[in-house]
């Protein structure tokens, strides 16, 4: 299908990675993984053409399709958002585009005619007349609603934008299809639909994701993006991490290994290169150390964050208790209606629903940011609250450090404490005078995270603190949710997320809202939604 021949990609001194061989075959879908910056974005842009590599080859086989899922969000402008979706077929869309220009000449001519015959002919062959229906119901089942269809790019917001560039790449159903991050911005349900979509697509498949559940339902293969390279494993995201883990085990063995032969041999060299008699072993050593230093293994690109969410003082057995909750925002959607739920300690509560659904409106009534058209949120008196919100712009607008950024939460101004936390989330050295107004989507998130660890709250409010984090990230967060000790309310689409941390579930839908005892995964078993 796609072949990738010696490829090297170098900005500046460091190579992304190099010397990468490797194809991607039909039937097949690859999942792309590998740290923040480690390189997968270049990579599908080099196979797309966009970019070109510093050294290698990309040979997509002869009269094979290729469709992507580009990044650009601003680049359709006042173009109908059915157009924009229709632009994924290239030829479909340029034919079209060549017969309205000819039908629409005031002299037509008999040579037109016969243009149009032939492009008609072609136009017919790739089945031209059901593209807008495709296209439409790919959108639908994306969650852009029918009633957008017409309207303009431009008009809607970013997240909308997302699906109608996904529908872009996928209903044309190309030979290859490459998707970079497709599942942002986007809820359970369409990531189900998506998965469903991926696991059933004929042709070959290279997707960029951080989403567990999502590698494990669509991927056959995995791509890492590590150590300078590019290599290829047989299997889902789950075989991947085992296969890895004992990796990285004998990689740790083996460089202990070097380094203790080398230490060795230092420790001979210092003590006998003054040594007139045995100075010819000295020299002889230290072209060793040379050698064994050229094995030392290419450090990898992974870097977790090291998170611990501590309670400074334990709540009372009772949270928070909801009765009769209702709000809707004026000529808007109703959000609850006579909602009541009790939250007690030690509860780990997801709220999951479709995007628009209400999941952070429901938060900020919780929060007392909103006020409920009727109903009570009682709070216990014990409780302390720490917030994690999804839209966080506001709090980044100021051009300060980080460091200062930080030491606004926490009472404890020590400034070698705070560097030495800001350290154990990847905020080092001269990065911590990094000013908040220029951080990326990433960078925010470990600023907020950081914010929450230093209150010390004894309740966790999070509202998708798994966006914009690298699968490292996401794991190291999990690992640190499932140890914490407090109360916990909180949203995401990570379905693996989601299960492994919630001991309950507010699925919130068209109809009400439903208070699950259990994961996620059982509450769609026992529905019968997978």
């Amino acid at each position: 299908m796609i072949g990738v021949t010696d490829l090297t990609v170098q900005f500046g001194e460091h190579p992304l990675f190099e010397n990468v061989s490797l194809r991607l075959t039909a039937g097949n879908c690859y999942g792309l993984i590998g740290a923040n910056g480690a390189g997968k974005s270049t990579f599908l842009k080099v196979l797309t053409g966009e970019l070109d590599p510093t050294t290698g080859t990309v040979a997509l086989d002869p009269g094979r399709r290729m469709g992507w899922l580009r990044q650009d969000r601003d680049g359709y402008g006042e173009t109908p958002i059915l157009d924009v979706v229709l632009q994924g077929h290239e030829e479909v869309w340029h034919l079209q585009q060549e017969m309205d220009v000819l039908y629409n000449k005031e002299d037509f001519t008999d040579a037109d005619g016969e243009q149009v015959a032939h492009l008609q002919q072609r136009f017919d062959e790739l089945d031209g007349y059901s593209q807008e229906s495709t296209a439409a119901e790919v959108l639908t089942n994306l969650g852009v609603h029918p009633d957008l269809h017409r309207r303009l790019f431009n008009e809607v917001d970013d997240a909308i934008r997302v699906r109608i560039l996904l529908a872009q790449a996928i209903f044309s159903r190309p030979d290859l299809l490459l998707l970079d991050e497709p599942t942002n911005n986007l809820d359970i349900e369409t990531i189900a639909w998506l998965e469903q979509f991926l696991a059933d697509y004929e042709g070959c498949i290279c997707v960029v994701s951080h989403d567990r559940h999502f590698l494990n339902r669509v991927c056959s293969h995995i791509l890492d993006c590590d150590y300078r390279t590019i290599r290829g494993f047989v299997g889902n995201w789950d075989v991947y991490a085992a296969a890895e883990a004992l990796a990285r085990a004998r990689r740790s063995k083996e460089q202990s290994r070097i380094d203790q032969q080398v230490d060795r041999l230092k420790s001979f060299v210092q003590r006998f290169k003054t040594n007139a008699a045995r100075s010819r072993q000295a020299t002889s050593r230290v072209k060793q150390i040379d050698q064994l230093s050229g094995q030392r293994i290419v450090p990898s690109s992974r870097v977790a964050p090291r998170l611990r969410f501590a309670v400074t003082r334990p709540s009372g057995h009772d949270v928070a208790r909801v009765e009769g909750l209702s709000f809707a925002y004026p000529d808007g959607p109703q959000i609850c209606r006579d909602f009541s739920c009790a939250l007690e300690k030690g509860d780990r509560m997801a709220i999951v629903g479709r995007n628009g659904i209400g999941k952070t409106s429901l938060i900020r009534l919780l929060l007392d940011e909103l006020a409920p058209d009727a109903g009570t949120i009682t709070w216990g008196s014990t409780v302390l609250r720490s917030y994690f919100p999804q839209d966080n712009a506001h709090l980044f607008q100021e051009q300060v450090s980080i460091l200062e950024w930080i030491s606004r939460f926490s009472d404890n101004q020590d400034i070698n404490a705070m560097r030495a936390m800001l350290g154990r989330m990847l905020f080092s050295g001269e990065e911590v005078k990094k000013p908040v107004n220029v951080l990326s989507g990433g960078e925010r998130v470990r600023c907020l995270l950081s914010m929450v660890m230093l209150q010390e709250s004894n309740c966790l409010i999070l509202d998708e603190p798994t966006n914009h984090l690298d699968l490292e990230s996401i794991e190291a967060l999990q690992e640190a949710l499932e140890a914490y000790q407090g109360t916990m309310i909180f949203v995401s689409h990570d379905r693996q997320f989601v299960d492994a941390i919630a001991t309950r579930v507010l699925v919130m839908q068209a109809d009400g809202i439903e208070d699950w005892r259990g994961n996620y995964s059982d509450f769609r078993a026992a529905r019968q939604l997978d």
